[in-house]
């Protein structure tokens, strides 16, 4: 009988077992909930670095698709030259040209050059699923090809840079590339 009082009350948790082990829990949910529920915020980080990426060179393909210049004949030649090219300051759309669709040249992307806009179709529509993202395309003759713009007034390249802004999680995307007059 005397063992079987002792085993009885033995059985179980006592109170301050209780306690303790309520503390411990509480304390590691906490910590769960300070380190790794962040990380979640952070893992959709690569998903906009890729759309990104992915829109900032269908933007750069769609201005390298283009003519060099209004001036520059379908094919390319004879290429235009200092005198029938357009001005550094006049670069952009020129008359009717009122969306990508319309866009002849390089140079008429660079109405998008600045602060940024919403990313457009080629019809001038906003894309809603990019609703957070802003694009920019900036459009200059750099003819001797070493990244500074119109740096001798040479017209034998445009350098085309597009820059996404991706929402604020992620890394602005910069890619440039050159458009030969040829």
């Amino acid at each position: 009988m005397a063992a079987l009082k002792a085993r009885r009350y033995s059985a179980g948790f006592t109170l301050v077992e209780i306690i303790v082990g309520l503390v411990i829990s509480s304390i590691a949910v906490s910590l769960v909930a300070t380190l790794i529920f962040p990380l979640y915020a952070r893992s959709v980080e690569p998903v906009f670095q890729i759309r990104a990426a992915e829109l900032a060179q269908s933007i750069l393909d769609d201005a390298l698709s283009r003519r060099y210049d209004e001036a520059t004949p379908a094919g390319g030649s004879p290429p235009c030259d200092a005198a029938s090219c357009t001005a550094a300051g006049a670069l952009g759309r020129d008359g009717t040209e009122a969306n990508r669709g319309d866009f002849n040249d390089v140079d008429d992307f660079n109405i998008f050059c600045g602060p940024g806009v919403d990313p457009q179709d080629v019809n001038g529509e906003v894309i809603p699923e990019l609703a957070n993202y802003r694009i920019s395309v900036c459009v200059d003759y750099d003819g001797n090809y070493n990244g500074v713009v119109n740096e001798a007034g040479d017209t034998n390249a445009k350098l085309i840079t597009v820059t996404v802004t991706p929402p604020v999680q992620a890394s602005v995307v910069e890619i440039s590339a050159y458009r030969g007059n040829y």
